[in-house]
């Protein structure tokens, strides 16, 4: 699918938006629970369930994907400001995500805390404008503040890491028992070749 195609058949609205623009919490309610996700019931429950708390608490923000026709909410992603906390993290790789200490405890990031499509449209591939899309938001943002790198927890499936990986993602744990792995993509690398 052509990002024109995409952007003709589907529109992205924040959450907020629509917060904004509606008359009540039913409705938008009823809108979230158009998106379907039996792959990942953490990522279905969370749209369900938290992500209108998370965005009326200022915790997040949430950008839903429409199809423009059935109004279906096709996919989302949520962003965040984080912190990773570098327990189990090697000092070497503490220090290259602080840039310049190896022994903190914890760094502040950018987090990509949601991102996924809805099972009813498992033929779309969309996946590449949504993860574009998460990251243009996340870079103004950056441009703005500054920030070393965005954070994202992976499931652990090859085709998903590999997925992130082309997107400059990279696993900062490398851990085959693990459900999820952390992966980074750094905005730090560019800036020491200077």
């Amino acid at each position: 699918m052509n990002r024109n195609k995409f952007d003709d058949d589907f529109s992205r609205f924040s959450l907020s938006e629509i917060i904004e623009n509606s008359t009540s919490n039913s409705k938008i309610k009823k809108l979230l629970q158009t998106f379907k996700c039996n792959k990942n019931i953490d990522l279905q429950d969370f749209l369900h369930n938290k992500a209108l708390v998370f965005e009326k608490n200022l915790r997040s923000r949430t950008y839903l994907y429409i199809d423009n026709n059935t109004k279906n909410v096709v996919a989302y992603f949520t962003i965040a400001i984080n912190t990773l906390y570098t327990d189990n993290i090697s000092s070497e790789v503490i220090k290259v995500l602080d840039g310049y200490r190896d022994d903190t405890k914890s760094i502040p990031c950018f987090l990509i805390g949601q991102l996924g499509k809805s099972d009813l449209y498992k033929d779309f591939k969309i996946g590449q404008f949504v993860i574009e899309d998460s990251i243009e938001i996340i870079d103004n943002s950056q441009m703005s503040v500054g920030g070393r790198f965005i954070l994202l927890d992976s499931i652990n499936i090859k085709e998903v890491i590999s997925f992130y990986e082309d997107n400059l993602f990279f696993a900062i744990e490398n851990n085959n028992k693990l459900d999820s792995i952390k992966m980074i993509k750094p905005y730090f690398i560019n800036k020491e070749k200077d």
